[in-house]
């Protein structure tokens, strides 16, 4: 699968096609089988896992780390520098984010000669790696230095680099500063024309464009970018033309059109898998439902969108889907849920700056006020959308603010205030390319009129709303056109025009209909589509497999049939020595041949010894038959008396769930309070860790490092408190998922996390994983058992020789995990206290006191038991917990 920041990789340094690419792989693999050595070898393993990446992430990775192993042995620097780049590409692709930008720091740091092409590369990747996880400070400050170091070694690279950061900046909405940006990039690619850079720099500039509602620019853009693409055969970029068709066929009130066009690009999706990409198009395709009302629909494609999101952690984009699924729960009168998903939306933007989506998130809210006529504080939340719109120019939402506003003060029976917005709103509108919204404007004002008894001038504001609807050919402006008509001339007593506008919108409301379900169908085509693929890839993949079976059969057959082959020779030759020997010593061996006779004769005893322990035996085969019959009776017995208790205990579980439901409501308030005071709390710390780290790289001044180290490690204390407490309200509220437990990678990742920690005390760290079988479990509290155990162990480490040793065993069908570290060990007045919350025994401990009671809570959960051992000598917890989980 093409990982998110694969796509950097293509734009990067690719300008060959697929054909050539598997040449490279193929001449790469000749120069390691020609027994390759030294520079040559580190380089050969390099270029193969840069190749593979695009194919096999798991042999790529394998490959870059084989290249750091052989660079470090031979003392390569441009080799190691190129290697940890490499490394930590992989890492990305598992989404452990922290190592990826380790490695990439660790290559950053390394100077070599003639490696101005690998530093770009790195920074860029690093820079990606930010966005990815939404940093966007870090991300564009890490772009700048790159641009500021090396830019004007490596010309080629620069307009990558600016178009990052032009990317960034149509993701925050500052569409003006990505224009500069992609005006430098393009700038250089006359000077160095390449058209895979081309086709992402026409892109962004169409999203640009859009965004600052200059349609033919955006337009231009746009079709110089398909064009570009069919030559090329470039499925992202095909991709994006038809989201872009979508896109604007859905600004227009085109639905079952834009619907069609966003199915199609899925069916491509499906072919060219890029997460980000499928997961705007599954977002396009969810709106345009909400749109046409089909609310199951709209939450199927929104939520496929989620999961993807989840799993490549896009943040960016979740927030932006809790917001659309907010509005679905809106429409539905859903209102707790419709606030809680807008809230969480919100906080997530809050903390990344996306202020655009934040002003959307208000927007939402405001609505969700009014329809539970909760106007001032409706009105309060547009207000605020409205100034932030103002604040980032964006005209068209100015416009919806205002808009809503007038909807506020319908409902409180100030027409002529609603009369004013709606003006206010128009005047915005008509400086805007977009038919539809100013066709669903106007009739707007003219119900408003209507409600005034200005009939007259309704009608022409009718009439001017009839006119951009057939503009814009949409079927859906001309259906609530005619029905505004209809109310219109009911009002003026004219029921004859009432009746024929009646009839048009019944008409024409048969005919979005139609279209919908024609739409449908189209989509239940794409899924049929998709679904064959997928089959047919799983007998692809059966396949293989049989193939890959066959071969290691024949390769057995070869190896047994070369043994056999082996062993006759040998054979012949031991016969041919033997007669030799024979011939020469006749009467010897009638003396064997008799003494082998004697042996015989013993063997056949013992054989008819052993016939008689195998009758023993079978006898004893069936008394154990008869006992196995006695106990399915006694089981078939317990199974009655089991459904009896069954039945007993379904009894009192109602009981219980009736008296348990308000304290599950109650936990659940708590529970959005402190899930929403600790993430609101972390945005401003994960912006001054972020900042710091990069202080270290673009600041030399040794005083202001070590301030800039003070305010870094304060920010971890404070961060890690937050994820505690995080963490013991996950563990309450969160939906742990159940699947099989990798503990080595869980530990492993775990001490990544603590890297400098464990380097800066010369810890050294020793796991043992003894399991035969796979383990499930709820993998997020294994690792907060873990995480939490090694930071203790961390924490009250010895400063001679100190080692934490982490065991993992299976015993009596339960799995045991065991961390073992020689530090100061625990007092034993202070045993019976080490599990309680906010709990220190030691003056000088860094921690907060919550480490071991989230160690416990999470063990509890896991229907486990902890016990711990401690003398001068050191300290051993040891966790037990089953693996199946009730």
């Amino acid at each position: 699968m093409v990982r998110p920041f694969l796509i950097v990789i293509f734009y990067f340094l690719s300008t060959q096609l697929v054909l050539s690419q598997r040449h490279v792989k193929d001449s790469l693999l000749n120069v390691l089988e020609k027994g390759a050595k030294g520079i040559d070898k580190v380089d050969a393993l390099n270029q193969l896992a840069y190749q593979f990446y695009d194919y096999d992430d798991s042999v790529a990775f394998i490959y870059a780390n084989q290249a750091l192993a052989e660079a470090i042995k031979i003392k390569y620097p441009k080799g190691i520098k190129n290697a940890y780049t490499m490394v930590g590409l992989g890492y990305a692709s598992k989404s452990m984010h922290q190592s990826a930008i380790l490695n990439y720091k660790k290559s950053y740091a390394i100077k070599a000669e003639d490696s101005d092409n690998e530093t770009a590369y790195n920074l860029t990747l690093m820079g990606v790696t930010y966005r990815d996880q939404a940093m966007f400070d870090s991300a564009v400050i890490i772009n700048q230095l790159a641009i500021k170091n090396i830019g004007n070694s490596v010309k080629y690279n620069l307009s990558t680099l600016y178009k990052n950061l032009a990317i960034i900046n149509v993701k925050l909405w500052q569409n003006e500063q990505a224009i500069k940006y992609l005006d430098s990039a393009a700038a250089i690619l006359r000077d160095y024309p390449d058209a895979y850079y081309e086709l992402d720099v026409f892109s962004t500039y169409g999203q640009a464009y859009q965004n600052l509602l200059q349609f033919d620019k955006s337009r231009s853009y746009f079709s110089r970018m398909c064009s570009e693409a069919q030559k090329l055969e470039d499925y992202y970029h095909q991709i994006k033309c038809l989201f872009n068709k979508a896109q604007l066929e859905y600004r227009k009130g085109n639905f079952p059109s834009a619907l069609k066009s966003g199915l199609d690009a899925l069916a491509l999706v499906e072919i060219y898998t890029y997460p980000p990409q499928k997961v705007d198009v599954l977002i396009l395709i969810g709106t345009i439902y909400i749109e046409l009302g089909d609310y199951d629909l709209a939450n199927k494609y929104l939520f496929q969108a989620l999961r993807i999101t989840e799993k490549y952690k896009l943040i960016f984009e979740t927030a932006q889907i809790y917001n659309e699924i907010a509005w679905i729960y809106k429409d539905q009168r859903n209102y707790p849920l419709a606030l809680n998903y807008t809230d969480q939306s919100q906080t997530i933007r809050e903390k990344i700056g996306d202020r655009y989506g934040v002003a959307s998130c208000q927007n939402v809210r405001g609505l969700i006020f009014l329809l539970q006529k909760k106007y001032q504080e409706s009105l309060s939340e547009h207000e605020k959308a409205k100034k932030i719109r103002l604040e980032i120019k964006h005209p068209e939402g100015v416009a919806a603010s205002i808009f809503n506003m007038s909807l506020v003060y319908v409902e409180l029976k100030d027409i002529d205030k609603a009369l004013s917005l709606q003006k206010e709103a128009i005047a915005i509108e008509e400086g805007i390319e977009n038919t539809f919204s100013v066709s669903i404007s106007y009739n707007h004002l003219a119900d408003l009129l209507i409600a005034k008894g200005r009939l007259d001038e309704a009608e022409q504001y009718l009439e001017r709303s009839r006119l951009l609807a057939i503009k814009s050919q949409s079927k859906l402006l001309l259906r609530n056109n005619a029905g505004y008509f209809a109310d219109l001339y009911e009002v003026k007593g004219d029921y004859k025009k009432a009746l024929t506008f009646r009839k048009e919108y019944q008409s024409l409301n048969d005919s979005v209909y139609s279209e919908g379900t024609a739409g449908k169908l189209a989509e239940m085509q794409a899924l049929y589509q998709v679904e064959k693929k997928d089959n047919e890839i799983v007998l692809l993949n059966n396949e293989r497999a049989l193939q890959e079976s066959q071969l290691k059969i024949q390769r057995s057959s070869l190896k047994i049939q070369l043994i056999i082959i082996v062993s006759g020779i040998i054979s012949f030759l031991l016969v041919s020595t033997i007669a030799f020997n024979v011939y020469r010593n006749s009467k010897r061996m009638r003396k064997l041949n008799m003494a082998i006779s004697e042996q015989n004769e013993e063997i056949q005893a013992q054989a008819e010894e052993l016939s008689e322990s195998n009758q023993v035996l079978t006898d004893l085969n069936l008394e154990i038959v008869e006992k196995n019959e006695e106990i399915q009776a006694q089981s078939e017995e317990l199974i009655e008396a089991n459904q009896s208790i069954a039945q007993i205990n379904k009894n009192l579980e109602v009981k219980v769930d009736e008296r348990t439901t308000e304290l599950k409501q109650a936990y659940k308030e708590l529970d959005t309070f402190f899930y929403r005071a600790s993430h609101d709390f972390r945005r401003p710390l994960t912006t001054f860790m972020g900042l710091a780290e990069v202080a270290k790289i673009t600041i030399k001044d040794q005083n202001a490092l070590e301030l800039f180290s003070k305010v870094n490690d304060t920010a971890h204390y404070l961060d890690k408190m937050l994820v505690k407490l995080q963490s013991i309200s996950d563990m309450g509220g969160q939906e742990l998922v159940y699947k099989e437990i990798f503990f080595k990678e869980i530990f492993d990742s775990v001490c990544d996390a603590f890297h400098d920690d464990i380097h800066r005390t010369g810890i050294k760290v020793f796991p043992e994983i003894k399991l035969t079988e796979s383990v499930y479990s709820y993998a997020a509290l294994i690792r907060i058992i873990i995480e939490n155990l090694v930071e203790n162990s961390i924490f009250f480490s010895r400063d001679k020789h100190p080692v934490i040793q982490f065991k993992v065993y299976p015993l009596d069908g339960d799995v045991v995990m065991e961390v073992q570290d020689n530090g100061e060990g625990i007092p034993d007045e202070y045993m019976p206290r080490i599990f309680e919350m906010y709990f220190r025994g030691n003056e000088r401990s860094k921690g907060n006191g919550l480490g071991l009671y989230i160690v416990k809570k999470a063990v509890e959960k896991l229907n486990g038991e902890i016990s711990v051992v401690s003398d001068l000598q050191g300290t051993i917890f040891t966790v037990r917990f089953p693996t199946k989980q009730s």
